[in-house]
């Protein structure tokens, strides 16, 4: 089966249809309308063989056409479809809208359905998206299945289709179709009706020629398609598209005929279709031109009245029959009501109304209609009518102030007009009310007339008069009365009486007659019979006046009154809220809430019923406590229970009163208890005065004098001053090198001295004093200006920079050092380089740069720079390393020549002893001695070597004569060029090789503890034999040397026992030859003489530089430094690199450590031989714990707070970090955590930081301590806790809080008096000697029975002594003997045989078993010293060093080994 599906583009067809009513002949019309459609393709897109149709067609042409709501969208269709007969084929199609679609589906323009055959099956469904999907399936398929397939989508007037054909293999056959009809003057297109596939050509013939284009015509024929390369080609022929007469074909078979007349009615075109076999297929069709309808215009007369008979004609002016007739008003139906009669002939159409009236007038339109066509005429009918009322004025009452409205409305044909017109009283005459009423009054279009706010004025006669131009005019005259209802100008109003005074409440009320009056009070009435009650009323002008009167107001009179007032036309009330005062109750909850330096939060508490309206608040100092004098502040009562109030103008730590009252119209009630506060501190407002400054004797240093503010302008507790200097240099900011100083005040108005240090030398500086208390800051005095004395420079230079210049020349460049870093006059510059291993030597240069000369070649240097005054050298630059350049080498240091073969010779040397550069081969020069021609040259490549010492090199000279002799030399080259020549060497080849050795020997050093391997390269023949001599004796089996098979010596580990001469001996038959090693051990460098100083944060370590011999001068010694805190982890001071250091003593300074803490310090030398022991230090930073004040002078309270001042506890040097307070009521046993209350203050400090005076970062540490929310007048308990990083003070103080009034508190309690406590004494002093003499008494009297048993024990006793006796000479003998530690004795279970247990502690001798001793044997000799058997002592002992164990080494060596010692548990 052969499918093409090819791809379709989805178009939208807008279709308007006839009324159904319209439609006959519906299955020809469907017919012919869709096969042969008779309005134009307004557009062909030709896109993969598909197309799509837009066509738009009004009901009545000419007319507006209607507006298309949103249109339904085919989202999936099918496509051209080719299959074989017998084949099932499903077409579907799916549309996505707002609502559901009605499908219709046609082949060929012919509907097609289930009943059109049994085959055929069509089905439609709903989509979950909202979609409505149609199927056509079609079983069997045969080939008059095939055609051109329609799927249409309905939805009321708007249709959606796509068309596509379903090809059938088969040969070609036409459809047969009944004539078609077209209107005149428009196009028509035919689409051949054939089925069968394939198909070669459709062609279109008229009369029975083909039609073709005829060039000779005009323009009107003309090609369907633009592009005729679009044509099809069906297997492999291009279909002809031959055109004649004014017409189209497409290669569709599509056939248009353009502008058709009635000359070509009854013309008949046939379509003739074949296939490529040569079958054909020719159908012919019948044209027929239909004359569309022409009406003539609708005339009426212009004068028509209402009630005559009126006839509207619609007369046919030409067309076709049938026409058919229709009519319609204002665009619908005619209504049956109207009783409108249609009478219609074939040429015209007519419409009686017999009696006309206004309902008949409208827009008609007469609709005429035939098979191609549909036209209408339109007239409008109107009549002329005179009014009618249709709401007709009345008689009216209006209400003052109220909105009005007055109907007046007729019916007529114009519409009629209507005019208000009033009565003018002054003029007696009709004016319109606009006129006379002003702008509140309204009349519409409608005929009403509108009172916005109906006034007095607006009562009178009007006038309603209505007219149109036909017949007589309406006119209609009214009264409008305007009547007054009861109103109150004041709604409501407040009022106030005090208890038992008269008072009159009035109710005016104002209205027209009749008016009553009704008193209510909290919604009830009020009876007048009562007592202290009189109601009255007086008429006025405009209404009445009622009075209510109380007499001798009571508490419960206080209430809401209401004057209800009504009359026919209204009613309205009017509200009394009274209120009886009486004197209001005090305040209560007078509090404290905030306090300021100079303002005060109070708050107080007071009800609703307390019926103030105001308070009255006072405040006086507690130190004049006058209230007469008191500055008093009026309040105004707020709708809130708790009242508070901000006081300002107060002056800084200062103690005051307040207390408040109430008070309203009535009195004022009495004040509430007095509240003590004192306002906390402020910055003093004043500078110090009489600031002097001078020099001190050191540089870098000033002192300055002062006297402390004016007492008044303290405003607190002066606790120190901050010292300012800044120093005067251009171009660096102030506060680059700004100082800041705190320092702490032991007399508040004494003279203060202070010494500025830490400042730079040489120096300008402004110095300005502040002081501060609590609160902060006051203002820095005016700045006085001061030089520092000089000194040495305080900043090492800095880019140093160094480079060689020749072999024997270094150039150093410097910046300099910058000049307020000067320190003074700046002399020149102290320039220190040595040679790596070497002593340090020195040049000065009054510049920023210096030559160097008469250096080693090739060799790294060390360079540091610094500058010196008359005042001494300053801190050297940061050493660097720079290097001379390269030169020739020296001669090899020895060279040796050995005869090797009969025509080999065997050269060996050493390396230059000043190679003066990096060396990069050797040559050797060869030549007969005998002969004058130049010498032979060989090139030998450096080897490189990492042994102690410079190994031999050797090289054979191969391709001599024997028995002649040859004279050697050998030089070195470096990159700079060949150095000089060795001494010449000479020997002749010779078949007897005399033994010999090769290598060279030496000096050798060797560090101490490394391998060492000394070479032994020999020639001979026979081969020679080799013996390793170590000080002239033979080196023979031994554990540190190794003798390897190149007959090398190899030493491990080696000491300085092992060093001296070593010699390697060859011999053979015809002689011998040596070499001898002379080795150098080189012992570790000693550990340094160390000593520290400590300061507050910082130890400076000085040590004394290792004093090396000549003979190690190539050696560079290097330090390292470790320390640690305590027992923490050891730490390195320099940990990136270990400088070398300068001759003589060496310093360094461990900064930021903390204040009194022990701290221990380490140092080791290092060479290349290694490291030297650790020297040792232990060290303690200056300062102490802090120092707590004996005494409670520095704490004060008020009712609720205990203020603690800080500055009386002495830091012992160390800052304090760290403060904490517990409180607890005396007598408790809890204590509480306290957080501080009080406001944090910055304590500055300044230090020397990275070469900079700096201000270091700021610390919030308080400058008090509040303890807040305690009781009033209680004794409490205060530990105080200063902590630092020495250590930490603690102390309990006992304070009490004052009342609430400010007042102090008795002693803590009265069971502590002196006399309470001499009674308590003395009564438990009688007691006891009351006891003692009733226990005297009773020993006397059991005498008598207890002398017999005293008796019989008396020998006991005795014997009980001797033994005791015995035992103790036992432990004189022993005592000075090393002490013997016992195993624990643990408690076992009691065994029938045993009594009790022996104590380990008694004093008496038994026999028993100790370690592994029999019972009864002699001690060792060596026994413990003591003769207590406890082994705390010795724990203790070996926990005293942590380095050493050699006490506890030496107890265990005194005791057996197979005993383990452990405490006794007891």
């Amino acid at each position: 089966m052969d499918v093409t599906w090819k791809l379709l583009f989805t178009s939208l067809v807008l279709s308007l249809t006839l009324a159904a009513d319209e439609i006959q002949d519906t299955h020809n019309r469907n017919l012919k309308g869709n096969l042969f459609n008779k309005r134009p393709i307004s557009n062909i897109e030709r896109k993969n063989n598909a197309y799509t149709k837009f066509n738009v067609r009004n009901i009545y042409k000419g007319t507006r056409s209607r507006p298309i709501r949103s249109l339904n969208m085919m989202i999936s269709h099918f496509s051209e479809t080719t299959v074989t007969p017998g084949v099932d084929v499903s077409l579907q199609c799916m549309v996505n809208g707002p609502h559901p679609a009605r499908f219709v589906w046609e082949r060929d323009g012919i509907v097609i359905s289930s009943n059109t055959d049994s085959r055929y099956a069509i089905g439609q469904t709903m989509t979950a998206e909202g979609g409505v999907v149609t199927q056509l399936n079609i079983s069997h398929t045969r080939v008059d299945d095939g055609g051109h397939f329609s799927c249409v989508a309905h939805h009321g007037e708007v249709t959606i289709s796509h068309h596509d054909r379903v090809n059938v293999y088969g040969p070609p056959y036409i459809r047969t179709l009944p004539p078609f009809k077209a209107q005149s003057g428009q196009s028509v297109t035919l689409r051949c009706p054939y089925y069968g596939y394939p198909v070669r050509e459709i062609l279109w013939e008229y009369k029975g020629k083909e039609i073709t284009p005829d060039a000779v015509q005009t323009n009107r024929y003309k090609r369907f398609v633009k592009n005729t390369a679009l044509s099809i080609e069906i297997f492999g022929r291009k279909p002809k598209l031959r055109v004649k007469r004014d017409a189209t074909v497409t290669n569709d078979g599509i056939l248009t005929i353009h502008k058709v007349s009635k000359s070509d009615s009854g013309a008949s075109y046939a379509c003739v279709v074949r296939s490529p076999s040569g079958e054909m297929a020719k159908r012919s069709f019948e044209l027929q031109v239909v004359e569309a309808p022409q009406l003539e215009e609708i005339l009426l007369a212009s004068d028509l009245q209402e009630g005559q008979i009126v006839q509207i004609h619609c007369n046919l002016k030409s067309g076709d029959s049938p026409v058919y007739y229709s009519w319609l008003k204002d665009g619908k139906k005619i209504p049956t009501h109207l009783k409108i009669v249609e009478r219609s002939l074939e040429v015209f159409s007519v419409l009686i109304i017999k009696n006309v009236s206004l309902e008949h007038c409208g827009t008609y339109t007469c609709v005429a209609a035939n098979h191609v066509a549909k036209v209408n005429r339109t007239v409008n009918l109107y009549i002329k009518v005179a009014p009618k009322w249709s709401e007709e004025p009345q008689n009216t009452s209006l209400l003052l102030g109220r909105n009005g409205h007055i109907s007046c409305s007729a019916n007529g044909y114009p519409q009629p007009q209507t005019h208000w017109l009033k009565k003018d009283v002054v003029s007696d005459s009709w004016r319109p009310v606009l006129e006379v009423a002003g702008g509140g009054v309204l009349s519409l279009s409608n005929g009403s007339l509108i009172f916005d706010s109906v006034a007095l004025s607006d009562a009178g006669l009007y006038t309603c008069h209505v007219e149109n131009g036909v017949g007589e005019a309406l006119s209609k005259t009214i009264w409008i009365s305007v009547n007054k209802p009861v109103t109150f100008d004041i709604a409501a109003r407040n009022l106030t009486a005090k208890l038992g005074q008269h008072i009159t409440i009035e109710c005016q009320a104002k209205g027209d007659d009749p008016i009553r009056v009704m008193w209510t009070r909290n919604g009830k009435p009020i009876n007048p019979l009562t007592q202290r009650v009189k109601i009255s009323e007086v008429k006025t002008d405009d209404g009445v006046t009622n009075i209510l009167e109380l007499l001798q107001t009571e508490t419960s009179d206080g209430a809401l009154y209401q004057c209800r007032a009504g009359n026919p036309f209204g009613a309205d009330v009017f509200n009394v809220h009274l209120t009886i005062l009486e004197p209001p109750l005090p305040p209560s909850d007078l509090s404290v809430d905030s306090i300021k330096s100079r303002s005060v939060k109070l708050s107080w508490r007071d009800m609703t019923r307390s019926l103030a309206q105001y308070y009255t608040l006072q405040i006086t100092s507690s130190q004049r406590m006058s209230w007469s004098t008191a500055r008093t502040i009026n309040v105004t009562r707020l709708d809130e229970i708790r009242h508070g109030i901000e006081i300002e103008d107060l002056q800084p730590a200062t103690s005051y009163s307040a207390r408040v009252a109430g008070g309203n119209q009535a009195d004022l009630s009495p004040y509430s208890t007095p509240v003590r506060f004192s306002t906390t501190e402020e910055a003093p407002s004043s500078p110090p005065l009489g600031v002097q400054l001078e020099q001190t004797d050191s540089p870098g240093e000033l002192r300055a004098k002062w006297i402390p503010p004016p007492a008044d302008t303290h405003n607190g507790l002066i606790l120190g001053y901050r010292l300012r200097a800044v120093p005067q240099l251009s171009g660096i900011q102030d506060t680059q090198e700004a100082s800041d100083k705190i320092i702490k005040t032991s007399s508040l108005y004494s003279k203060q001295e202070t010494v500025i240090t830490g400042l730079l030398k040489g120096v300008r500086y402004a110095v300005s004093i502040a002081a501060f208390n609590s609160a902060g800051n006051g203002p820095f005095s005016i700045p006085l200006f001061q030089d520092t004395r000089e000194g040495a420079p305080e900043e090492g230079p800095t880019s140093v920079e160094c480079g060689g210049v020749t072999s024997t020349a270094l150039r150093v460049s410097w910046q300099p050092i910058p000049p307020h870093k000067q320190a003074g006059a700046l002399i020149g510059y102290t320039v220190l380089y040595a040679a790596q291993g070497r002593q340090w030597q020195n040049a000065t240069s009054p510049v920023t740069e210096l030559r160097l000369q008469g250096l080693h070649k090739y060799a790294n240097y060390t360079v540091k720079v610094a500058g010196f005054s008359n005042y001494g050298t300053g801190p050297y630059s940061f050493p660097i390393v720079c290097s001379t350049l390269q030169d020739v080498p020296d001669a090899p240091a020895e060279i040796k020549l050995l005869s090797q073969s009969s025509a080999v010779l065997l050269v060996s040397w050493k390396k230059p002893k000043q190679p003066n550069g990096r060396l990069l081969h050797y040559t050797v020069y060869c030549k007969p001695t005998s002969s004058n021609d130049g010498p032979q040259v060989f090139r030998a490549d450096t080897e490189p070597n990492s042994d102690a010492y410079e190994r031999t090199q050797t090289m054979e000279l191969k391709g001599l004569y024997e028995g002649r002799q040859y004279d050697v030399w050998v030089t070195a080259s470096t990159a700079v060029g060949e150095g000089p020549e060795s001494k010449r060497v000479t020997n002749t080849p010779s078949q007897r090789v005399v033994a010999g050795v090769a290598s060279l020997g030496g000096e050798v050093t060797v560090a101490v503890r490394n391998s060492l391997l000394l070479e032994c390269k020999s020639v001979g023949s026979p081969p020679p034999r080799t013996v390793w001599y170590h000080n002239q004796n033979i080196i023979t089996h031994h554990p540190r040397f190794t003798r390897n098979r190149d007959d090398s010596l190899l030493i491990k580990s080696i000491d300085q026992a092992l060093g001296g001469n070593y010699t390697c001996l060859a011999k053979n038959l015809y002689g011998s030859d040596s070499v001898v090693y002379t080795v150098r051990v080189l012992p570790l460098p000693d550990p340094p003489s160390l000593r520290a100083t400590p300061y507050k944060d910082s130890i400076v370590v000085e040590w004394d530089e290792i004093r090396i011999t000549n003979d190690s001068m190539a050696y560079g010694i290097s330090y390292n430094l470790t320390w640690r805190e305590g027992d923490g982890p050891w730490q390195e001071a320099w940990p990136v690199a270990r400088e070398t250091r300068l001759p003589g003593v060496q310093q360094h300074a461990l900064s930021g450590l903390k204040c009194g803490t022990k701290y221990s310090v380490r140092v080791t030398a290092t060479d290349s031989v290694g490291t030297s022991v650790p020297a040792h230090v232990d060290v303690t930073t200056l300062g102490g714990a802090p120092i707590s004040p004996p005494s409670t002078d520095w704490l004060w309270s008020n009712a609720t707070h205990i203020y603690i001042q800080l500055s009386g506890w002495d830091d012992g040097g160390c800052d304090v970090t760290r403060w904490e307070v517990e409180y607890r009521p005396l007598g408790s046993n809890i204590w509480h955590r306290a957080e501080n209350r009080a406001p944090m203050d910055l304590n500055l400090g300044w230090g020397y930081i990275d070469t900079h005076y700096q201000a270091p970062q700021l610390r919030s540490i308080p400058a008090s301590y509040a303890v807040g929310s305690l009781s009033p007048a209680n004794w409490y308990e205060l530990r105080v806790t200063a902590m630092n990083d020495a250590g930490t003070a603690s102390t309990v103080y006992t304070y009490a809080t004052k009342t609430t009034d400010g007042e102090e508190i008795g002693p803590p309690s009265d069971f502590l008096d002196l006399n309470m406590m001499v009674i308590i004494c003395s009564s438990i002093l009688l007691v006891i000697c009351v006891l003692a003499f009733i226990c005297i008494l009773f020993k006397r009297h059991r005498q008598n029975y207890s002398s017999q048993y005293r008796h019989s024990i008396a020998e006991e006793v005795k014997s009980r002594n001797e033994s005791v006796a015995s035992h103790s000479e036992h432990k004189e003998r022993y005592a000075h003997t090393p002490r013997i530690y016992t195993s624990p004795v643990h408690p076992r279970k009691p065994s029938k045989n045993e009594m009790f247990e022996i104590s380990p502690y008694a004093e008496f001798a038994l026999g028993f078993r100790t370690f592994d001793h029999v019972e009864n044997q002699d001690l060792p000799s060596r026994l413990p010293g003591r003769p207590r058997f406890d082994t705390e002592t010795s724990f203790q002992t070996r926990s005293e060093s942590d380095d050493s164990d050699s006490t506890s080494k030496a107890t265990v060596s005194g005791m057996p080994r197979r005993h383990c010692r452990t405490p006794h548990h007891r």
